[in-house]
């Protein structure tokens, strides 16, 4: 009997829920122009509250119920020309959105999150919804920036930033699908109602559909020109953003988004981290995320005071234990998760493939069976000029950084129309050399509409901020 109680009571919740919950609506979406996508976008950014760990909910975008319906219907011969065209396009990408539908996108559920909305989610969103959901990268760009500059977008979600543009055409796809199975809909009534008028008359009557009177008419012989048109908008607008979805999961598939990870615009200044491998630099920056978290600290900053860490000619010696094994020696050493661990991997190639390469971490399985891109941890545009670029702020030049390899760099550069000639070569101490005057300790040279000749002395140990 307490079974039977307990069961009834637990069945007239689920009951409430099933009928109180909040109905599935579609998105408002429309299309800006550039300035006002990059203005909504920046705005958006700056009135997000701080995100908290985990608890997006994404349900909604793995409801595909509309989505396989209208997939078993697409097998189907449809004698009129919209639905034809419709189903035709669903079926072409018929395999490809079963394999979509079966991506676990559960991850999203543990990223920062605000208001119950993951903030990639969010982020996605805001490209999608202003663009006619066509994957656009200027936009993605745009976008990113303005939360980058809001906030540093963590590792996990710009790991998991492909999954997030997923989830929300999925769940455009399954909003077009229910569109696209509610045109049925009418249509089947509209024939029954024309074959039975009397059976059907009263909820014909209440019934203000262009969709249920285009078929009615055409079932009754009647001339469906005056509903035509507007039918056809209907349908072009579906088959419109239904090959803006195909289109857009297309072009996701094969983005880059590790590309848009901001500290890597810090790490690509240390060689080590530029020539590692792909999988390197993403079990690196994954650990550089979990020591910033553990600290408190944004991703970013923690970057930075990684740069500022000043000690990478002189790091301290670790402990290792050697083995006699077979005629070889087997090499034991520990490095404790902190700074210092991320230092060492910076301060050579070796260092970081021993560390970070790819037999060290987590090994992880990948979803696709075919990987068509590496993610590649590397920012959009790497800074080539601040290490060995002439740099020129206002009207004052500074002394360049040479990098190992040069001995000696020569260029012209024009500024505010006059040509002025730089060179740069090593040298045990800094100086310059002014259209043949040689100054000690100066620590720039002013450019003004007299051509210079000028020659930097460049100590091997020189900084922008040494000068």
């Amino acid at each position: 009997m307490e079974y039977a109680i307990a069961g009834g009571v637990t069945l007239i919740f689920v009951l409430i829920y099933i009928f109180t919950r909040p109905k599935k609506r579609e998105r408002f979406s429309r299309a800006l122009k550039e300035e006002e996508f990059s203005e909504a976008a920046r705005e958006l950014a700056r009135s997000l509250p701080p995100p908290k760990d985990g608890g997006g909910d994404i349900a909604e975008g793995k409801d595909a119920r509309a989505v396989k319906k209208a997939l078993s219907l697409s097998d189907r011969q449809w004698a009129d020309e919209g639905l034809a065209r419709l189903f035709m396009t669903l079926k072409d990408r018929k395999d490809d959105v079963k394999v979509l539908l079966k991506e676990d996108l559960s991850s999203l559920q543990d990223l920062p999150s605000v208001g119950g909305r993951p903030r990639a989610v969010i982020l996605a969103e805001t490209v999608l919804e202003n663009s006619r959901y066509i994957f656009c990268e200027d936009r993605v760009d745009i976008a990113t920036e303005a939360f980058n500059a809001a906030r540093t977008l963590t590792f996990s979600e710009t790991a998991n930033m492909k999954k997030a543009f997923e989830h929300v055409l999925i769940r455009k796809l399954s909003f077009l699908c229910a569109r696209l199975g509610e045109i049925c809909r009418l249509k089947r009534f509209a024939e029954r109602a024309a074959k039975h008028p009397r059976m059907y008359s009263g909820k014909a009557k209440r019934l203000k559909s262009v969709i249920f009177s285009r078929f009615a008419a055409g079932e009754l012989g009647y001339d469906t020109g005056k509903f035509e048109e507007r039918y056809l908008a209907l349908t072009d607008e579906l088959a419109f953003y239904l090959n803006n979805v195909f289109d857009a999961l297309d072009n996701v598939a094969i983005f880059d988004f590790s590309a848009y990870y901001e500290p890597c615009g810090i790490l690509a200044r240390f060689d080590p981290y530029v020539s590692a491998s792909p999988k390197a630099r993403e079990n690196f920056a994954e650990k550089l995320c979990a020591l910033s978290t553990r600290e408190n600290l944004d991703e970013y900053a923690y970057a930075v005071r990684l740069e500022n860490f000043g000690e990478y000619g002189k790091l301290p010696p670790f402990a290792v234990k050697r083995l006699k094994i077979a005629g070889g020696t087997l090499v034991l050493a520990h490095f404790s998760d902190d700074l210092l661990l991320l230092a060492r991997a910076l301060s050579s190639p070796v260092m970081m493939e021993l560390l970070f390469g790819e037999g060290s971490g987590k090994r992880r399985k990948s979803i696709l069976k075919i990987a068509k891109i590496k993610s590649s941890f590397m920012p959009k545009r790497r800074a080539e000029e601040e290490s060995c670029g002439i740099k020129i702020r206002g009207d004052t030049l500074f002394p360049p950084i040479l990098p190992r390899e040069a001995e000696r760099t020569e260029c012209v550069i024009v500024h505010n129309g006059v040509r002025h000639l730089v060179r740069a070569e090593r040298s045990l101490e800094p100086w310059v050399r002014v259209n043949g005057t040689l100054m000690m300790g100066v620590p720039a040279v002013t450019l003004g509409q007299i051509p210079l000749d000028v020659t930097f002395g460049v100590a091997d140990n020189a900084s922008e901020s040494a000068f």
